[in-house]
């Protein structure tokens, strides 16, 4: 009997380890912090110091934007950042002793945005226009102005997600991140289709056919799957190769906050990727300054796994007050936590504000019930 009842303590624990049962008291409270932010000591000190101010204790902080490095990169080119040698550095050393994780923000896909084109000549821009997806016209997203992007409902020129060499380009910055840098997680950002009607490059339509015997026309939903099976892939890619590096390194991903118009117009299905364990967590963008679709966006984005959620609100649109409603919306139905976009944008003297609306104690991830399963790729 005694040996049964130690079996059954032993169970009870390992089932509590594994799925990463809290006490209701921790959850995230992150920022955004945008890379326009870290352009000097000064500037970063500031940003910290409100953040800690609203009792936030992790930064998901922006070190690669338009594939452009804010930390010392053998990959990307190195971003315009006023001769400040490492801003990842730099905020690793202030962010740790004030309690808050570092969680290093990657553009994924999403490469570049300005008027202009690179400057260097090593950008992907440059070495690899074979690798941006194209609009079903034919166009590559490479080659629209900002206007005719807005138009088309593209932020920039985007690569695609069928190319294993961008699965690998991805994967590889963020390995050089976690085996150089003391962060705690890595942030997919962009990681994404465009829309439904970007994935139509002459060589993602021929990998279509070589997988599948078909063409987008002669079977949809067919090719919807297989979209979505493309953008798994550079997130599990991600994933295995992380568990490699460092093996307790968080996978993050920010994600469209509707879960079935996330699958099914950006191919980007985040609930399987919670449920199969190849993320730790996800941040859903629920921007909206509408209080009622706030609430429907809590409901949905918790409905799957909610702990593994981290609710993501907009600061730059609406007041803290109407923000938080969602947020708490979400944290009284499982959430683990609230995101904010952005620290940069955070009105002042809110600070307070935020703090007493977002939650209290330590952060909690917990473990997912896949962590000790094999990574497979689809």
């Amino acid at each position: 009997m005694l040996h049964s009842n130690k079996n059954k303590l032993l169970f009870l624990f390992v089932l509590l380890l594994v799925t990463g049962v809290s006490s209701g008291e921790e959850n995230c409270r992150y920022f955004w912090v945008v890379r326009d932010g870290l352009s000097s000591p000064e500037e970063i000190d500031d940003l910290l110091a409100r953040a800690q101010a609203a009792g936030a204790n992790g930064i998901m902080v922006q070190v690669v934007g338009r594939a452009e490095a804010y930390y010392l990169s053998d990959l990307i080119p190195p971003a315009n950042f006023s001769g400040f040698e490492d801003p990842l550095q730099y905020v690793i050393q202030k962010a740790g002793p004030m309690g808050m994780e570092v969680h290093a923000w990657v553009n994924a896909y999403l490469v570049w945005s300005a008027p202009w084109e690179p400057e260097s000549p090593d950008h992907i821009y440059h070495t690899h226009p074979e690798w941006f997806t194209s609009h079903s016209n034919g166009r590559s997203s490479r080659s629209y102005t900002q206007e005719q992007a807005e138009a088309a409902g593209l932020v920039g020129a985007t690569l695609s997600p069928a190319f294993p060499g961008v699965r690998n380009f991805i994967t590889d910055i963020a390995v050089e991140i976690a085996e150089n840098y003391n962060v705690q997680g890595i942030h997919l950002d962009y990681i994404r289709y465009p829309n439904s009607s970007f994935g139509y490059s002459s060589g993602e339509l021929e990998l279509f056919e070589i997988d599948t015997g078909s063409s987008p026309g002669e079977d949809p939903e067919l090719w919807s799957t297989w979209r979505q099976q493309q953008v798994t892939e550079t997130v599990a890619t991600v994933r295995a190769a992380l568990r490699s590096t460092d093996p307790g390194i968080l996978l993050s991903c920010a994600v469209m906050a509707n879960p079935y118009s996330a699958a099914s117009e950006f191919s980007c299905p985040w609930q399987s990727w919670i449920s199969e364990g190849i993320v730790d967590f996800v941040c859903p963008m629920a921007y909206t300054s509408s209080p009622e679709r706030a609430l429907e966006l809590a409901a949905t984005t918790t409905s799957v796994h909610p702990e593994k959620v981290v609710y993501g609100i907009g600061v730059w649109n609406q007041t803290v007050t109407n923000a938080l409603r969602g947020a708490q919306e979400a944290l009284s139905l499982g959430a683990g936590g609230v995101c904010v976009f952005s620290l940069n944008s955070l009105p002042a003297g809110t600070e307070q504000t935020l703090g007493r609306g977002w939650g209290t104690g330590a952060s909690e991830h917990g473990i997912s019930p896949a962590y000790f399963n094999r990574v497979s790729l689809p």
